[in-house]
């Protein structure tokens, strides 16, 4: 030990400080209480697979797919640049039917518009969409189906037509006198429509029963067509039957195929909102809304809010204060189908927030973000917290007004959740949970998610968003770190700040003042360009950041860089914390190491 000129100085050098970032952002706790691999607040950061707090990788506003550059040895996207529309994007889907791959979104006008893999954006002919609306997606076989919730259940095929169902087909022909004294097959005439059927006859000449070769479409389930049979022969009984109609439920909501199915669920005030209809195997059209329906907790008063297709033949039904699981074997008929309650003190709150997470699924409830397999965990004892505790604060910011508009996907190990925050209308920051990690990285900015989708053009997996301004983002994470640009830590071409502010460092002293020695950060900056940070300090807890140091140049193309600081003139303390941030491009804090010495507590007199 060195000796100083102060002699309270002269003792043993206290340490602190953060090895690793792995246990990310814990802001609901008092920044002296949580663990040594946590911190306090996370901004634009991510986690990379060294537990190192990086800057949040940029998104782009290109649409298409990917090809290799060899001259550049990087992956490039192919096709146009979004510019964007003056309304918010209110659903995207990617619709891939084995001969084309097309994305498809709700322009936030009244229709929608459906790309190639070359990014060329065309308008849908016939598309028809209510203001303000919320469009659900749900493929089958070549079909995209789409519902908003106000008007018809419509589809897109494969060639890019689109097509209303705007009203019922004849499923069957009920056969209610089989005639007699037929010697040939009786033709079948429908009063309306396109629908055609043909006759099968039995012993004694009678019609035993009818199939339905042309279902049509546009009939009345109040007003079914008439049909007639040709007339028997002299001394026989003419045949009589009645058409089966089949109906689409009256403004269609929630949308998800499921067994070869479609479920969806009424907007329309006359149909009782725990209600879920089912449409036949393989066929969007037709429907049996009498026959082929389920309520689900029938009469509790809660509705439902989301429909996620599970394992096996379960599907998972959120309404707003419980949990549901519905067993849709095809083998069996739908009233037979087996409903069971997994919870009654937890549900979502918003649709787009259900995720599959590898077995788990993940939501949003009223208390934060939580999971079935927690919820079945604990359901004994229903004392199962919900994962967002760490950032209790954040998620008790939201607003709740707008909680609807919250977003949620799945990708890459991680689980990212627009919101709307304090006053915002908006889903304005998003969330992301580390599943590795299994910890929160913070929150991101800069972003404004209305709905994601994971496209596949050209076999390159990539993660998009459609956002509040109307935009259409992909998120650049997939770039090999030694092929990155400065584009790579923009959003389009705006810069983001990014920066971590650590715990609070008490150097193994409770209440003991202190007299800091030396702090050092280890950097990385693996960039071409070269990086300023500014580096803070915090006594005490307090909200006033102090500049340690500002414009701290991180030397491009550096794998490790070390920052060291002299805190002898910085005064006591009792706890210490520290802030880094780089005002554009990537930041890497690997570690944090300070030094401190100990003052006696000194008894009052």
């Amino acid at each position: 030990m060195p000796i100083l000129s102060n002699e309270s100085l002269d003792d043993q050098i206290l340490l602190d400080g953060n090895d690793s970032f792995v246990g990310g952002q814990i802001s609901s706790t008092r920044a002296n209480l949580i663990p040594p691999d946590a911190y306090v607040e996370g901004k634009n950061v991510d986690l990379d697979e060294f537990g190192n707090a990086v800057t949040r990788r940029g998104a782009d506003l290109t649409v298409g797919y990917l090809v290799w550059e060899a001259t550049d040895t990087n992956w490039e996207a192919e096709g146009q640049l979004w510019n964007g529309l003056t309304a918010p994007i209110r659903g995207v889907a990617y619709f891939d039917t084995g001969s084309t791959e097309n994305l498809v979104l709700a322009d936030g006008s009244t229709t929608l518009k459906i790309s190639t893999e070359s990014g060329d954006f065309s308008v849908i002919t016939g598309s028809a969409i209510a203001t303000d609306a919320t469009v659900q997606f749900a493929q089958m076989v070549n079909r995209m189906y789409y519902a908003d919730g106000n008007g018809d259940l419509r589809y897109i095929d494969d060639s890019g037509a689109n097509t209303a169902i705007s009203g019922g087909r004849i499923t069957s022909i009920e056969i209610t006198q089989d005639g007699e004294g037929y010697t040939s097959v009786p033709a079948i005439t429908f009063s309306s429509g396109a629908a055609a059927a043909t006759s099968v006859l039995g012993y004694g000449g009678k019609v035993v029963s009818a199939s339905v070769d042309t279902a049509g479409s546009g009939y009345s389930t109040t007003t079914p067509p008439t049909i007639s049979f040709d007339a028997a022969p002299a001394g026989g009984t003419t045949a009589e039957g009645v058409a089966k109609v089949s109906q689409t439920p009256s403004k269609p909501d929630l949308l998800v195929t499921h067994t070869n199915r479609l479920f969806a669920t009424s907007a329309d005030a006359s149909v009782p909102d725990d209600t879920i209809y089912v449409s036949d195997i393989l066929d969007g059209e037709s429907w049996d809304l009498a026959g082929n329906s389920i309520r689900v907790g029938g009469g509790d008063g809660d509705p439902i809010v989301a429909l996620m297709p599970w394992f096996d033949f379960f599907l998972l039904v959120f309404k707003e204060r419980s949990i549901w699981v519905v067993n849709a074997n095809p083998a069996q008929d739908v009233a037979n189908w087996e409903i069971k309650l997994i919870n009654n003190r937890t549900g979502c709150v918003a649709a787009r927030t259900v995720q599959q997470v590898g077995p788990d699924v993940f939501f949003l409830s009223r208390d934060g973000v939580r999971s079935i397999k927690t919820i079945e965990a604990g359901a004994q004892t229903d004392v199962s917290l919900p994962l967002s505790t760490p950032i209790n604060d954040l998620i008790g910011r939201i607003n709740q007004a707008q909680i609807s508009k919250c977003c949620a996907i799945y990708w890459r190990n991680r689980y990212l959740l627009a919101v709307p925050l304090d006053s915002s209308e908006n889903p304005d920051y998003v969330l992301c949970f580390h599943l590795l990690a299994k910890s929160w990285t913070g929150y991101w900015t800069g972003w404004q998610p209305r709905d994601w989708v994971v496209t596949a053009f050209g076999g390159k997996l990539r993660m998009n968003f459609g956002d509040q301004r109307g935009q259409l983002y992909t998120w650049d994470d997939y770039t090999a770190e030694d092929s990155t640009t400065a584009l790579t830590y923009k959003d389009g071409t705006t810069a983001y700040e990014s920066y971590i502010k650590s715990r609070a460092y008490r150097f193994g002293e409770t209440w003991g003042d202190k007299i800091g020695y030396s702090v050092q950060f280890n950097l990385e900056n693996i960039h071409s360009t070269a990086i300023s940070s500014n580096l803070s300090y915090y006594k005490d807890l307090s909200g006033s950041a102090q500049t340690l140091a500002s414009s701290v140049s991180l030397t491009a193309d550096e794998n490790l860089i070390r920052k060291g600081y002299n805190l002898l003139p910085k005064g006591r303390f009792n706890q210490l914390q520290f802030k880094v941030q780089a005002d554009s491009g990537r930041l890497a804090l690997h570690s944090i190491s300070a030094s401190a010495f100990g003052q006696p507590i000194r008894p009052e007199r």
